[in-house]
């Protein structure tokens, strides 16, 4: 995958650029992705990390290929789940800079997750966020249940019944990300992170970013392991390539 690294203004901005695949994921791009976001973060130059995508947000996991490289064993599959995708995870809960995920296309899956993950999720004119996992029969490996549960408790069970397109007004509306009304997602992150520097230290930003954290880190931390090993069985079942393969669009 071509992964953008920009700096504007006191930003980094990280795009996903495999818009012919909707910038989905094979655990080398998600490898490379997680140097990236820990390489930004390393940097005492900026103020914040915008996560986008072109195009497409990032439309999950590339499970055409994931599933004949993440290994043949439960054990070799849960390692990889703990491992590079839940590492990706890590990798932006552990950036010393606010994070904000610029959804302008779809959010799906571990896209989802990703957008999740940061700690603040702008929603474009253009783009919506869907769970995703459910409808393959999988959960989500990278905690993304937790993940939504800390912003919206009661949401979960809704999502994977009807897994809706979630727009950015209907994101507000459950508390799981802001709407942007013009523009685009990605430059409002841009000038958020820019105003942000402008008002608060580095110091300041990174303790606001520890505070602000520090719970859904503690949670994950015993829950994740418990994501792995289900996910590991999960993706051992003889009907997923079936199932996946009827779901999702062709990505390889």
């Amino acid at each position: 995958m071509s992964i953008r690294l920009e700096t504007v203004g006191t930003a980094c901005l990280v795009t996903l650029d495999r818009p012919e695949k909707r910038n989905a994921l094979r655990l080398d791009d998600i490898v490379e992705l997680t140097g990236v976001i820990a390489a930004a973060g390393a940097r005492a130059d900026i103020d914040g990390i915008v996560l986008s995508g072109n195009g497409a947000f990032c439309a999950g996991a590339d499970l055409h290929r994931l599933t004949s490289t993440l290994g043949t064993t439960d054990s070799e599959r849960k390692g990889n789940v703990e491992g590079p995708a839940q590492g990706l995870i890590w990798a932006l809960l552990d950036a010393p800079v606010p994070t904000i995920a610029a959804v302008d296309g779809p959010a799906v899956g571990l896209g989802f997750d990703l957008a999740l993950a940061c700690d603040s999720l702008l929603i474009g004119p253009d783009g919506w966020c869907m769970q995703g996992w459910g409808r393959i029969g999988l959960i989500p490996g990278t905690g993304g249940d937790l993940l939504l549960r800390a912003r919206a408790p009661h949401l979960l069970w809704r999502l994977l019944e009807h897994q809706p397109r979630i727009d950015g007004p209907q994101a507000e509306q459950w508390q799981l990300g802001e709407a942007v009304g013009s523009g685009t997602a990605r430059d409002a992150a841009l000038q958020r992170i820019q105003r942000l520097g402008q008002q608060l230290s580095r110091e300041a930003l990174t303790g606001y970013v520890t505070l602000s954290r520090s719970e859904i880190k503690a949670r994950l931390t015993e829950h994740l392991p418990t994501c792995a090993a289900v996910q590991a069985r999960l993706l051992g079942r003889d009907e997923l390539t079936a199932r996946v393969h009827g779901v999702l669009p062709t990505q390889s």
